[in-house]
């Protein structure tokens, strides 16, 4: 109890006790970094996710006295303590550690765009008006390839214009632009820096993955197994009906070619010989 050794202010006493409180009865507990993330846009997954998920904005030296408080109680609580990041969020929930990630990865919230950023998508400033006054505005939008014109006092976008490609960092011309246009192109979401949940103690690497890429690489991973089992060719519960279809076109294929006679090529063996008959005489005078 290292930490706890110094006095603390007591309104710190306060919240280090309701935190150690929470911790304790939780299923699971979760560190995110919110460093860098929009107050708005943390505000908004923090509403979409109230039902299921508890998302604390608390200072560092708190969740540390608090998980100090109830590690004797928490089996491996202590390991999680190292992986509390600069500026972190505490998770409380009772759902387990994946299907928090996979609710962080689906529950992103639309943002502005910074010069430098990578455009997921094209974006592109649609024909039509603007809440823009004819003066700077124009020489502006005239930078970034836009064309206007002057209607009822207010500028008019006359055709759509991309301003990013997909792939391409944003310039800072364009992303000053969109926030005046109040197009938020980019998506942030919160990813799990840590989590505890049944006496055990998962990174970052493992649960931070994207569900679709996962599903999408185990299938290659499968079809491309499955391939080389038949190229090899190497039987198995999975592909011993295509083996033994293979087999029956190749050996029926190779009797065919060498005319041996068996009962399932009579039909086929008679119609070849019939054929050749009918070749040979129609070349031999009569």
């Amino acid at each position: 109890m290292a930490l706890l050794t110094k006095k603390l202010p007591e309104w710190k006493e306060r919240q280090i006790k309701e935190f150690a409180e929470k911790i304790k009865s939780a299923k699971t507990i979760g560190l995110v970094d919110i460093k860098g993330m929009p107050a708005a846009q943390l505000h908004q997954i923090r509403s979409k996710l109230r039902d299921s998920i508890g998302i604390h904005v608390v200072k560092k030296t708190i969740i540390k006295f608090a998980m100090e408080h109830v590690k004797h109680s928490k089996k491996n609580m202590s390991e999680i303590e190292s992986k509390i990041p600069e500026m972190p969020a505490l998770i409380i929930s009772d759902i387990d550690p994946f299907k928090m990630s996979k609710l962080f990865i689906e529950n992103k919230a639309p943002a502005f765009a910074k010069p430098g950023q990578i455009a997921p998508e094209e974006i592109a400033i649609q024909e039509g008006p603007t809440p823009f006054t004819p003066g700077p505005m124009i020489a502006e939008l005239g930078a970034l390839g836009i064309k206007v014109k002057v209607d009822a006092g207010k500028l008019v976008i006359q055709q759509r214009t991309v301003v990013a490609k997909k792939g391409e960092p944003i310039k800072p011309g364009v992303a000053d632009l969109l926030v005046k246009l109040n197009i938020q192109p980019m998506e942030v979401r919160l990813s799990l820096a840590g989590a505890w949940s049944e006496e055990k103690v998962y990174g970052a690497d493992v649960l931070n993955f994207n569900p679709e890429e996962l599903i999408a690489s185990l299938t290659k991973a499968a079809s491309d197994t499955f391939m080389l089992s038949l190229g090899l060719p190497y039987p198995t519960k999975e592909n011993i009906s295509v083996l033994v279809s293979k087999t029956y076109r190749e050996a029926k294929s190779l009797a065919m070619e060498r005319g041996i006679i068996v009962k399932e090529l009579m039909g086929e063996l008679l119609a070849k010989a019939t054929a050749q008959a009918n070749a040979l005489e129609s070349i031999i005078p009569k």
